[in-house]
């Protein structure tokens, strides 16, 4: 075989590769229009449901695992780890 010969054979053989990536990727994910959430706004997501409004555990694990495909195990992490009080900011007038 001569030099061009293989150079297309690995140009065809790495577009059949991206091609298999791209079909993989859009069946996983990209064709039900999901996105990433950054851990913070889940985090703080959860404290708030848990801590402000009371909001049972196990409701907020079945809503993480529900909504954002998250494993139970991960869901009940951030759970308890929200339900450690965290300071809060005073409110009011500040002086100079």
């Amino acid at each position: 075989m001569s030099a061009f010969a293989l150079i297309i054979l690995g140009f065809s053989l790495l577009a059949g590769l991206l091609a298999a990536t791209w079909a993989a990727a859009y069946r996983l994910g990209f064709e039900e229009g999901r996105l990433t959430v950054p851990l913070r706004m889940i985090e703080s997501v959860a404290q708030h449901r848990v801590a402000c409004e009371g909001e049972a555990g196990a409701g907020v694990v079945a809503d993480l695992r529900e909504h954002l495909g998250m494993p139970e195990k991960e869901a009940w992490r951030i759970v308890e780890q929200t339900g450690q009080p965290t300071p809060s900011r005073a409110t009011g007038l500040r002086s100079a």
